[in-house]
């Protein structure tokens, strides 16, 4: 006959719910502290993070931006992160390329690209601005101002200025995208060519006749200007020539004088008895001799 002992059994049914409720707890504080962990986000380097408050009055974006590290970040917030090292981008071929008019009204089209950074206190004004990602903003917003800075140079650029050269273009560019990428908080570094310019082929072979005649022209007037140098020289030469032969005979002609205003009867008789060999002449026309002996 076997005996049941109801206080036995109270006290493992206790034992039994003891350790339910344990088990309920450690689940409890485990799932508890593994959401803790999964609010922790990392912010890498060469990033800056945004917060998004989905919740309460104080819903939008963070004035404070995010730095390096670990950040916990409450469950109805949102980061989003945006780089601040030096951002490179493209626009090449026929569909992201650039087509625009000269003054003249002809079509060029031309593959562009820009080196920037975002100023990262800057950032959550620019998320608040635009609510896009980088590449969006990149690609859509910059691209945009880009576009409407390469048409105003262009509407004042020739094409032959374009055909010849690009610096002064492209730093017209630059100086329409700083002023506006300066209130946003975007630094821009340089807007450069990719490539060439693409011209239609009628102006690229009108462009090149010109530059011929204008190089035939040029050339011509080397020469001519080489002529007229030559003939400068010649001339030069011709008078320096002449100055010296002049030169030459008015020395002779001052010589000449001094010459004469020297030679006297006793000078000439004393030359002539120093070449006088002591012999008389043998015939003689009646003349006295050219020694006159006193």
């Amino acid at each position: 006959m076997v005996y049941y002992d109801k206080k036995q059994e109270s006290g493992g049914v206790k034992t039994v719910r003891f350790l339910l409720r344990y088990k309920i707890a450690v689940l409890c504080t485990s799932a508890l502290f593994f959401l803790w962990l999964m609010c922790f986000k990392m912010i890498s380097p060469g990033y800056v993070g945004v917060v998004i408050d989905m919740l309460g009055s104080s819903k939008g974006v963070v004035a404070k931006e995010m730095h390096v590290g670990m950040h916990w970040i409450a469950p109805w917030k949102t980061v989003y992160q945006f780089p601040i090292f030096e951002q490179n981008n493209t626009w090449e071929g026929d569909r992201e390329g650039f087509n625009f008019q000269t003054s003249e009204g002809m079509a060029v089209s031309a593959d562009i690209g820009i080196t920037y950074h975002l100023r990262p206190e800057s950032i959550p004004v620019i998320f608040q601005r635009y609510r896009r990602g980088m590449d969006e903003i990149t690609n859509v917003f910059i691209r945009n101002y880009i576009r409407d800075a390469v048409n105003k140079s262009a509407s004042r650029t020739r094409i032959e200025d374009l055909y010849s050269g690009k610096e002064s273009f492209f730093d017209d560019i630059e100086k329409h995208v700083k002023e506006d990428f300066a209130p946003l908080g975007i630094e821009l570094s340089r807007v450069y060519l990719i490539g060439r310019f693409h011209f239609p082929p009628t102006v690229i072979s009108a462009l090149n006749s010109k530059i011929e005649a204008m190089q035939r022209a040029q050339q011509r007037e080397n020469e001519l200007r080489e002529a007229e140098a030559e003939a400068k020289k010649q001339v030069a030469k011709a008078e320096g020539q002449a100055r010296c032969v002049l030169l030459q005979a008015e020395s002779e002609a001052k010589a000449n004088l001094v010459l004469a205003k020297s030679v006297t009867p006793e000078l000439i008789q004393w030359q002539s008895v120093q070449k006088w060999d002591g012999k008389l002449p043998h015939v003689t026309s009646g003349a006295v001799p050219f020694i006159e002996v006193k």
